[in-house]
């Protein structure tokens, strides 16, 4: 029979694997939901001729989309477009990051937007005309008069697949993470021993007697404090929707209060705390008010008075740097503590 930490370490596990399953699915289903994109994206650009582009109805649902059309001639429309750098609401400089041409195809014109080059061949996606660009254009009554010798839809040469390659970079960073994540939460799950809790539970010996007595605490904790932590006499647990750990007060080492302030844009917006406990094997982080804060360190120190607590720079460096020298004054300071005991 499973014992509750086994059982905790199970659930816990299968909702992780669960959520990131669903996450998957899920990211997997929006990445491929534009087939018309991905099939451009694959296949295009399409050499699209006169005769293409004249069949061409709502350019918004023809299957090719991302072409590349040759101009018999280059008419420079005189229309730019520039980027705009700001600081505070005043512009500081501007660039031009756009020229639109015209591309003579047969009868008619093509409106291209390029990266201002005079080239007669230019690749990109059609996309229906930004009525911004149709104002500028057609501003005269002798170039609205020619407004049907344009086709209604123009040609952007911005990269095409750079959006696709941002979305496969993504969709490998999520796979990255979901093998971080999700496939030791899956092996946990069919194998709760080698879950790192149930090793570390393991080195103390009596992994049922364990169990029971961190149950009766997590059900009738002395102390409740913020991230699902509480607290009793032997030990503390947090447990929520993804998460859950056991430690010792037997296996503290060093405790102290950390203070993160926090502002916007040199602005002092507030304080944040944590109650830092850490023990052989683990570090418990307690979010919570200052006082609560206090109040769990107090608590802490009750219960492991021969570890140390406070913060200094000497102490962190010898905490990161020298681990084992820093436990055996732990060792230390508890002899001296059991012996005044007796």
């Amino acid at each position: 029979m499973d014992s509750w930490i086994v059982k905790r370490i199970r659930t816990t596990s299968l909702r992780r694997v669960v959520v990131w399953s669903l996450a998957l699915v899920g990211g997997v289903l929006l990445a491929t939901s534009d087939h018309r994109y991905i099939a451009n994206f694959l296949r295009g650009p399409y050499r699209l001729a006169q005769a293409d582009l004249d069949s061409i109805r709502d350019v918004t649902q023809t299957p090719r989309y991302y072409a590349r059309v040759a101009g018999d001639r280059v008419i420079d429309t005189g229309i730019r477009q520039y980027t705009i750098h700001t600081q505070n609401g005043i512009e500081t400089s501007r660039e031009e990051s756009g020229a639109y041409n015209a591309f003579a195809v047969g009868n008619r014109y093509l409106v291209v937007r390029t990266a201002g080059d005079d080239s007669q061949i230019a690749e990109g996606k059609l996309a229906p005309w930004p009525e911004d660009l149709e104002q500028q254009l057609f501003d005269t009554k002798q170039m609205r008069a020619l407004r049907s010798n344009f086709y209604p839809f123009y040609l952007d040469s911005d990269s095409f697949r750079r959006p696709g390659f941002a979305v496969i970079g993504v969709g490998i960073l999520f796979l990255l993470l979901f093998a971080w994540q999700a496939l030791p939460a899956l092996r946990a799950w069919r194998d709760p021993e080698r879950h790192p809790l149930a090793k570390r539970i393991a080195q103390w010996g009596d992994p049922i007697g364990v169990a029971a007595g961190a149950e009766q605490e997590f059900d009738h904790p002395l102390l409740k404090a913020k991230g699902g932590w509480r607290l009793g006499n032997k030990y503390f647990t947090r447990s929520t929707f993804f998460t859950f750990n056991v430690l010792r007060f037997q296996d503290v080492l060093w405790g102290y209060k950390k203070i993160t302030k926090h502002s916007v844009n040199f602005i002092p917006t507030g304080k944040s705390y944590e109650a830092i406990v850490a023990c052989y094997g683990a570090t418990a982080t307690i979010p919570g008010k200052e006082k609560s804060v206090n109040e769990v360190l107090n608590f802490v120190q009750q219960r492991a008075p021969w570890a140390i607590y406070g913060y200094s720079d000497d102490l962190v460096a010898a905490f990161n740097k020298r681990r084992q020298e820093f436990a055996r004054t732990v060792e230390q300071r508890r002899q001296e503590w059991a012996d005044k005991q007796t």
